[in-house]
């Protein structure tokens, strides 16, 4: 933006500033268009949240300076949240106008309901962050009808809606025919990760990846099929003495998780590293990244994996891996075996449900032998590890943040 032209004012809206990977991309689009010389406004609905501001002290104070809570009390359920709504509204738009917005963004579903409700007479750019189909399947029923006839009845007042992923984008047009243009901005990795991954690790969790290591990191919820993963595992142990599985995160699932490494034998075998403040120093240490994943909005943690050069295994879930690994392909294109991508190893994607029984599927049996490909081979699982760290330089903070400064300025200009 040249110094000539008048100065734009752009708003951000998000439901709560919780640690997420939405809450980081409104956080980093909002610095990347003040860093382009445009005023943003950015605001949250909920008074919630941990996320860390990016930048400097000085830009973190800058988007503090900026931020405006719309709800003072937090809303703790759906059905509270609906009944907050219209109070919700009449305040954004209240404040909306009053700071003369000529855009507006937002991000995830309650925020995006809010900004096509409008009120203002504003460009709109709603970003949807989740594969809705799949996520739809997770919601509650009373949430799942909300966003479901919210988006039916909204969807075209967008003037672009904005997807990070293809296959995302295919299957918003799928489910609702008369949307808006859509666009496709993946996520990015943070570049101060590499500086964390080289951060040395205690004496205790160096002993726990001692070995070859075969490492997933992520919450251990029902949708991340570590289930899948473990027995996988099993049909691994016996062939690679020296492998351990390392599974990073923290979740509902431990209890049930723990249990079934125990029913497979593998509880010598399996660390269970619980929540990583910096999950980057414990990837740095990984022999084979995998993501066993029944779904995806955009796999983050494979793509933190790439950009440190690990060599990584994925199921070919929606949405996401393929158009990281093998991005010459249609995103609607699954293996039903394995797939050796160009820059890594896809495989089946996962039955619907979770189980913590000892039998293995056919998915499962291949996620097996891809792991055991790369553990079999070291000159092929360095040469993916480089062509991963490759690919995941596309994805860098930079280059995404610049496609949303040309989101945003070409929607002002059509105005």
């Amino acid at each position: 933006m040249s110094k000539q032209q008048a100065v734009k004012r752009v708003g951000l809206l998000i439901g709560t500033l919780e640690v997420g990977g939405a809450e980081r991309m409104a956080l980093a689009v909002a610095r990347g268009l003040l860093d382009q010389g445009f005023d943003v406004r950015f605001y949250c609905l909920d008074p919630e949240g941990d996320m860390p501001m990016p930048g400097t002290p000085e830009q973190q104070q800058e988007l503090l300076d900026r931020l405006h809570i719309i709800n003072q009390a937090l809303a703790t359920s759906t059905f509270y949240k609906v009944l907050a709504l219209p109070l919700s509204w009449l305040r954004l738009r209240k404040r909306v106008k009053a700071d003369g917005v000529e855009l507006m963004i937002s991000f995830m579903e309650r925020a995006n309901i809010l900004n096509l409700l409008g009120g203002y007479r504003i460009p709109k750019i709603i970003s949807i962050r989740k594969h809705l189909g799949m996520a739809l399947k997770d919601k509650d029923p009373l949430k799942r009808s909300l966003v479901f006839w919210g988006y039916r009845l909204l969807l075209t007042r967008a003037n672009v809606i904005n997807l990070n992923s293809h296959e995302a984008a295919d299957d918003l047009q799928q489910r609702f025919p008369a949307v808006a243009d859509t666009s496709v901005i993946h996520n990015f990795y943070d570049e101060q990760m590499l500086q964390r991954a080289r951060q040395s690790l205690p004496e205790e969790s160096l002993r726990r990846l001692e070995g070859t290591v075969i490492m997933t990191c992520g919450r251990l919820v029902k949708v991340k099929r570590q289930d899948a993963l473990l027995r996988a595992f099993s049909l691994l142990a016996g062939r690679f003495p020296e492998a351990r599985l390392v599974i990073v995160g923290e979740g509902a699932e431990r209890t049930e998780l723990t249990a079934l490494a125990e029913r497979l034998g593998l509880t010598q075998r399996v660390v269970f590293a619980g929540f990583q403040a910096n999950p980057y120093a414990w990837i740095q240490h990984a022999d084979v990244f995998v993501l066993s994943s029944k779904a995806e909005g955009f796999p983050n943690a494979l793509l933190e994996a790439m950009a440190l050069a690990r060599p990584v295994v994925s199921s070919d879930c929606r949405s996401g891996p393929r158009e990281l690994l093998a991005p010459d392909t249609a995103p609607l294109e699954k293996t039903q075996t394995m797939d050796q991508a160009a820059y890594g190893l896809l495989t089946a994607p996962m039955e619907e449900r979770p189980h913590y029984g000892t039998q293995v599927s056919p998915q499962e049996q291949h996620l097996a032998d891809a792991i055991g490909l790369l553990l079999s081979d070291s000159k092929q699982r360095q040469q993916y590890a480089e062509k991963a760290q490759q690919r995941a330089q596309q994805f860098s903070r930079q280059n995404i943040i610049d496609q949303w400064v040309s989101l945003v300025s070409d929607h002002l200009k059509r105005g």
